[in-house]
């Protein structure tokens, strides 16, 4: 059984969730709650010693790191069409499964931060032109296409989709963004789609 060591407003906890409930995968819920240092227990911290969240455990094997998680389960579950081996596709998957990592980190996943939990900001005082940028750079290739990276979903779309769906958390609008706000739309109508405190 899989074990998902989760708090449910983590950004980084929910994209592992919606790819788990997209790939219609069984698994069990730990909670740890970083405001009560749950992340920085010996037990925890024996898990994964960097002390965030998500963890993904499978008996012996422990995961950590969102991006890689998604890559995992992908792989274990979900087969070429959520993240392909084909050089080229794979390419193209891990472009953007970075520019969720960076980008999005820095704009909308930041401003969120910024407003509710500013010590765990980075560059608080750049979200909104960051944001911007990372949503002009999402908006752009979203024109004309239907998903991120593919002609179908995969996993950049579910690692992309938590800090763009959650901006208005941290006061960025999607307004001015329509490839991206119809984007999201279709990312609702998926088989399987779980909000974020679903």
């Amino acid at each position: 059984m899989l074990t998902l060591y989760n708090m449910p407003l983590a950004l980084n906890c929910y994209k592992v969730r919606l790819l788990l409930s997209l790939l219609l995968v069984t698994y069990e819920k730990r909670p740890i709650d970083l405001l009560t240092g749950d992340h920085q227990t010996p037990e925890f911290l024996a898990l994964n010693p960097f002390g965030q969240l998500p963890v993904l455990t499978d008996g012996e094997v422990v995961l950590r790191d969102s991006q890689a998680i998604l890559v995992w389960l992908a792989r274990k579950f979900g087969g070429e069409r959520w993240m392909p081996t084909e050089p080229n596709a794979e390419a193209l998957v891990n472009a953007w499964l970075s520019a969720a990592a960076f980008e999005l980190r820095l704009g909308p996943y930041d401003a969120r931060l910024a407003k509710h939990f500013p010590w765990l900001a980075i560059n608080a005082n750049t979200v909104v032109e960051q944001s911007a940028r990372a949503l002009r750079l999402f908006d752009q290739r979203l024109n004309g296409r239907e998903w991120i990276a593919l002609d179908h979903p995969t996993v950049a779309d579910v690692a992309a989709y938590p800090a763009i769906a959650q901006a208005g958390d941290g006061d960025i609008s999607l307004e001015g963004y329509p490839a991206v706000q119809a984007w999201a739309a279709r990312m609702q109508t998926l088989p399987g789609f779980v909000g974020l405190l679903d």
